[in-house]
């Protein structure tokens, strides 16, 4: 019986996932479209204010990566084990959903009038949306609006996560979401790694106390995504794609409070992630009569300090659990997982 429940649970994990993989990517690569219409300020100013207008979520997804990697400050035991779902839902906050476009310097086009523009984030009815018009007359460079975003200020990630406990106090950890394809949302891979180590039997105080944990946590995950990029009459594209490759690793200190039932646990520590949107194919712009050729990279690069709170609840061996993440972009993260110590 409890075989036959575990099967159930482990095949809508495996649903679950790849349905929300599929969004995740769709969300991600949603800034696609709009990237196309940039190529009328030529490929410079393209690059310029794709950068400001994706770099939402090059930072999201990012920080995402660095959650999730944990629902407890307990090692597993010797051969002890967990796969867990989770989901982690990066915001972005007010500041990230807008920029000002004429604070960029671009090199054929200024703003005319108001000059904030929403960010992939954001959203901003066409009224109130910049127009750029070229700094000369009479060249080949002609006036267009600049794109909506998508009004999403949210990153949904999900992850499936597999962990077993070895010997000295350690354990080892490892996320993977094999190479998928999902139609014309694309295709998405994942891969990560990470090591746990108890610190409770260093520490006298903290090893006479039966429920109090302290652990060291580090981890790496590395995020590929490929999304097609269609033309239109002005700007006719072959074989575009936005190619989405992302590496986070973090590094954490971990206390908490194991109880029968109810687990605390907190972590404070330092991540750095570095995300590449490659922009490539061949954009043949009609107004400027140029082709441009994988024209560019656009690279967003975070580091800081963290801190996060969660709880996880056991029912036998199911758990539940959820914590918050505070940073420049916050992350709530929530899953389920099956435990065995």
């Amino acid at each position: 019986m409890i075989y036959k429940l575990k099967k159930r649970s482990m095949n809508r994990l495996k649903r679950n996932l790849l349905v929300l993989v599929a969004a995740s990517i769709t969300v991600t690569s949603a800034g696609q479209e709009p990237l196309r219409d940039f190529f009328q300020g030529g490929v410079d100013d393209a690059r310029t204010l794709s950068k400001a207008y994706l770099k939402p979520y090059g930072e999201m997804l990012g920080t995402s990566l660095n959650a999730g990697w944990y629902n407890t400050a307990k090692v597993h035991g010797l051969g002890g084990f967990d796969i867990t779902f989770s989901v982690m839902n990066s915001v972005a906050p007010s500041s990230a959903q807008s920029f000002d476009v004429n604070a960029l310097d671009l090199q054929n086009f200024s703003a005319v009038g108001n000059s904030i523009a929403p960010t992939v984030a954001g959203e901003m009815e066409e009224s109130m949306r910049p127009e750029l018009q070229p700094n000369t007359t009479g060249g080949e460079y002609v006036t267009f609006r600049m794109p909506n975003g998508s009004g999403n200020d949210k990153l949904p990630l999900p992850m499936l996560q597999a962990a077993v406990g070895l010997p000295f106090n350690t354990e080892v950890m490892a996320r993977i979401v094999p190479k998928m394809k999902f139609g014309d949302a694309g295709e998405v891979s994942v891969l990560g790694f990470g090591v746990k180590h108890s610190l409770k039997d260093y520490i006298p105080f903290v090893k006479r106390v039966p429920f109090l944990q302290l652990s060291l946590l580090a981890g790496y995950t590395s995020f590929n995504s490929s999304t097609a990029i269609p033309g239109t009459e002005q700007i006719e594209i072959t074989d575009g794609m936005l190619d989405i490759s992302s590496g986070a690793f973090t590094s954490r200190v971990l206390v908490g409070a194991n109880f029968p039932v109810l687990a605390l646990y907190t972590g404070v520590g330092y991540g750095s992630t570095n995300s590449d949107f490659a922009v490539n194919g061949q954009y043949a712009v009609q107004s400027l009569q140029e082709t441009f050729t994988d024209p560019f990279t656009l690279g967003y690069k975070t580091t800081g300090i963290d801190f996060n709170a969660g709880l996880r609840i056991r029912l036998g061996f199911l758990a539940l659990h959820a914590d918050y993440t505070v940073g420049d972009y916050s992350v709530l993260t929530a899953g389920v997982g099956i435990n065995i110590r």
